[in-house]
């Protein structure tokens, strides 16, 4: 896998992110026997209000994680996603590539329990980046230092991760 951050990108020039959201979010739908519930194109290709990776991150919501076998790998396989076996708590990443020789990703599936405490966090976190300017200024600023800083991307994704865990904690309780 591609082990460098990927340059950052401030508009969608080349890419239609929401387009390519819709794509793969009606195939998602369409798998046989499919545990997805919900869809929701989530991240800084959402609506760039920040500079971020050229990366489409898709919010896919199922009753539980336990469906995601029913999901079945290979029909994602033959969709073109792999497992990230990456440590997750309570989720399973799914990545896009460009090629099998890059390894770049170009899209993610982010599946989690629906409804639960880490599917509300993703769905008010992009509400709250896309909704306040400023503060998707300064998230992007720290999200570009970070990469600067931690070009390597598993560190870099545990050390997003940490970002988005200090925003949550400056979300206004609704």
């Amino acid at each position: 896998m591609y082990s460098q951050v990927q340059n950052f990108i401030i508009e969608d020039k080349t890419i239609d992110f929401a387009k390519q959201f819709e794509k793969l979010s009606t195939a998602l739908f369409n798998l046989l026997d499919t545990p997805v519930k919900s869809t929701h194109h989530i991240g800084g290709t959402k609506h760039f209000n920040y500079p971020t990776e050229p990366i489409l991150d898709i919010l896919v919501g199922v009753n539980n994680l336990h469906d995601i076998t029913s999901l079945d790998e290979k029909r994602l396989n033959y969709a073109g996603f792999y497992r990230l076996h990456h440590p997750y708590k309570k989720k399973v990443v799914m990545a896009q590539f460009n090629n099998l020789i890059d390894l770049k990703q170009t899209a993610r599936l982010h599946i989690i329990q629906k409804d639960s405490p880490l599917y509300d966090d993703y769905l008010l976190t992009t509400k709250y980046l896309e909704n306040n300017p400023s503060i998707a200024q300064a998230f992007g600023e720290d999200k570009q230092n970070l990469a600067n800083h931690t070009p390597i991307i598993r560190a870099y994704e545990n050390q997003k991760q940490h970002l988005f865990s200090k925003l949550l904690k400056q979300l206004p309780i609704e």
